[in-house]
């Protein structure tokens, strides 16, 4: 594939179209972010943020078994329904891979009240687990702290379903893992914490998925490597179970891309290419998040990279079971936004990007040190600007230096974010502030 180029591009006639999404978009966004004496999360003038967990230190009690465990670490998606009773729940997936002290030594809920009783419930007994917030009506006061799932594994962005359940998505399959019980997208019922695999959606290292207009779920593999898009019809809208899955053979040159299928659920990695395509040729590197844009006709999605380039962000459109066309509307030049992962809208129409810099924090100086937060203004040909920069130190060997945000969510009433903060220790945040106005152009 061409290199990707080295400078922020922003085309003014893209843009238009891309970032017009329904919000007010006036002036009144900050001038840039001030350094946080807690040094979490530096947030512009106006803005502000409370802790609602911290990993391995808030008390959350098990639903499955009723014992009290410490807030599992790495909190990455996170989604917000109303609760039962009153208030809001914010559910929270945990991307863990191994078991740490403290965390979850598989799957609590087996180990609970009688071992006599215990029965399979077809997860792979992992560490990735699912916690529930009860939240104040104005959604930045905690009431009340669960972890109502446990038993998956490394468990990645996530999305809400029309009908309010949560969808989960398990990055990594396990290494030695024959019986195939990891590698799946998972849904998750916010009430009674029941997960349900979604098999349709196929085995692979899931990222995110998005609904479109046309009633299928695109699909990102975040493998670390070059891979393909996928698409997944399921048999009965309301019912994500089984379905059929296709792959993405996209064609750089023409901008378009055509669906190859249905493939085997079980790896349909494997079965693109063992049909010709070559993911170098035909996919992207290193595909991280996707949403849907105004009214699902469109998608955007980001290619982190993983060969030296700094990444990109794309948008889709002209969905439909023939293929899509797609374009790139940011680029990064690492200096100027890098390895793009998570997406979201603002209330204000504003798009909000989020950085995932890996170990290129120490090998890129241009990153700064730290993964940073960006704003890209609705309608607009110039470019975004940094709006948060995150200070937490990471513990691990990926991201020694600077914490990684994920899982940013808005409430309804348009004033507070919801962003995950793996680190160590890792956060939940509130984050406060005029998010209806949008950047100050």
């Amino acid at each position: 594939m061409p290199r990707l180029p080295r400078r922020l591009l922003l085309s003014a006639a893209v843009l238009a179209l891309v970032l017009a999404v329904p919000g007010t978009g006036v002036a009144g966004a900050p001038a840039g972010p001030r350094p946080d004496p807690a040094g979490i999360l530096d947030l512009p003038r106006g803005f502000s943020y409370n802790v609602l967990a911290t990993g391995g230190q808030t008390p959350v009690v098990s639903t499955e078994s009723g014992k009290t465990f410490p807030m599992p670490e790495d909190p990455d998606a996170n989604v917000l329904t109303p609760a039962i009773g009153g208030g809001w729940w914010l559910t929270t997936a945990h991307e863990l891979t191994e078991p740490r002290p403290g965390d979850f030594q598989g799957d609590a809920g087996k180990a609970a009240v009688d071992e006599q009783a215990i029965t399979d419930d077809g997860d792979s007994d992992g560490w990735g687990s699912v916690t529930r917030l009860r939240l104040s009506p104005g959604g930045r006061r905690v009431l009340e702290s669960e972890v109502i799932t446990t038993g998956l594994h490394n468990l990645c962005a996530g999305d809400l379903t029309p009908w309010g359940t949560m969808l989960v998505n398990e990055e990594f399959p396990f290494r030695d893992d024959p019986q195939l019980r990891s590698g799946w997208a998972w849904e998750v019922d916010p009430v009674t914490g029941h997960a349900t695999r979604l098999t349709g959606m196929g085995r692979f290292s899931h990222e995110q998925q998005a609904l479109g207009a046309d009633g299928a779920w695109y699909l990102t593999d975040d493998r670390g490597d070059f891979r393909f898009l996928y698409r997944f019809v399921p048999n009965s809208r309301f019912n994500l179970v089984n379905g059929r899955l296709y792959g993405l053979a996209f064609d750089r040159a023409s901008g378009h891309g055509s669906w190859v299928g249905p493939l085997d659920y079980r790896d349909p990695h494997a079965d693109m290419v063992a049909r010709g395509y070559d993911p170098a040729v035909a996919g992207f590197d290193k595909i991280e998040g996707i949403i849907a844009g105004p009214h699902g006709r469109s998608l955007y999605m980001s290619e982190s990279g993983a060969t030296g380039q700094p990444g990109a962000v794309w948008r889709f459109t002209q969905l439909s079971d023939q293929g899509l066309d797609g374009r790139v509307v940011l680029e990064g030049d690492f200096a100027a936004l890098s390895h793009p992962d998570n997406l979201r809208f603002t209330p204000g129409g504003d798009l909000l990007v989020l950085e995932d810099n890996g170990s290129d924090l120490g090998r890129q100086p241009a990153t700064g040190g730290r993964n940073q937060l960006w704003l890209f203004p609705r309608g607009r040909a110039h470019g975004g600007r940094v709006f948060a920069v995150v200070q937490a130190t990471s513990g691990g060997d990926e991201e020694p230096v600077g914490g990684e945000p994920t899982g940013p969510w808005f409430h309804p009433n348009g004033r507070v974010m919801y962003l995950s903060i793996q680190a160590d220790p890792s956060y939940i945040l509130a984050v406060r502030g005029p998010w209806m106005k949008g950047i100050k152009h």
